[in-house]
């Protein structure tokens, strides 16, 4: 027959309790050490951000009203200033090239208008010359040239004053409608004489102004001469 006898289990020792308690501790602080990580800086971001927004309003709200409503005041007669004044000043174009030929010393060119009576010159073709001239030697005789002699040496004259003497000529018949003539004219410039190729007796020539509007009216024995506006 055997005998059978009963035994409990070993207890634990007191050091293997101790360093079960131990190991909880532990545990506790280092789970409470980590949400305290966590929630620093949810709380440093809800304190840094919350003094601006308040001290925003309750600073700068009772003095910033009044300063506000006058900051505009300024800027109200912007919109009044009237941007035509300064376009309305600037002189045409025409006013501006007087101003420039002035302070340049250029003089104005010639301007001609030119009519040709139907019966002109006997129903002839009539030629007319304009001849610039800038030589004082010759100048004190061209006035008192006739169209006869001119057409006659003009070869000659210009052979011999050259850049000196400048000629335009034109030929036109009766009745015929001419385009308005502008001539440029140098800047030192001793005279202008206009002459008309009529065979009929008279000198058939006239002096021009160094500058200006003029109308020149072609008839059937000679021709006029006379300033326009």
């Amino acid at each position: 027959m055997f005998d059978l006898k009963m035994t409990s289990p070993p207890r634990p020792s007191g050091h293997l309790i101790a360093l079960l308690k131990l190991a909880v501790v532990l545990l506790l602080c280092l789970s409470l050490a980590s949400c305290a990580k966590t929630k620093k800086p949810v709380k440093v971001d809800s304190q840094a951000t919350a003094p601006p927004a308040i001290s925003a309003p309750i600073a700068v709200s009772p003095a910033a009203a009044p300063q506000t409503a006058a900051s505009p005041a300024p800027s109200a007669p912007k919109p009044a200033a009237p941007v035509a004044a300064p376009q309305a000043a600037i002189p045409k174009t025409g006013v501006l090239k007087t101003i420039v030929s002035i302070l340049t010393l250029a003089p104005s060119p010639l301007d001609l208008k030119v009519s040709i009576d139907p019966a002109a010159n006997n129903n002839s073709p009539v030629e007319l010359d304009v001849a610039l001239i800038n030589d004082k030697n010759f100048w004190k005789t061209a006035p008192s040239m006739t169209a006869t002699d001119w057409f006659a040496q003009k070869k000659d004259l210009e052979r011999r004053y050259q850049k000196k003497l400048t000629v335009s000529s034109w030929e036109w018949v009766p009745g015929q409608a001419v385009n308005p003539i502008v001539i440029r004219v140098p800047r030192w410039l001793n005279g202008a004489m206009v002459f008309a190729s009529y065979p009929s007796p008279g000198a058939h020539s006239a002096p021009l102004a160094k500058g200006g509007k003029f109308a020149i009216s072609l008839g059937q024995d000679d021709f006029t001469l006379e300033m326009s506006k």
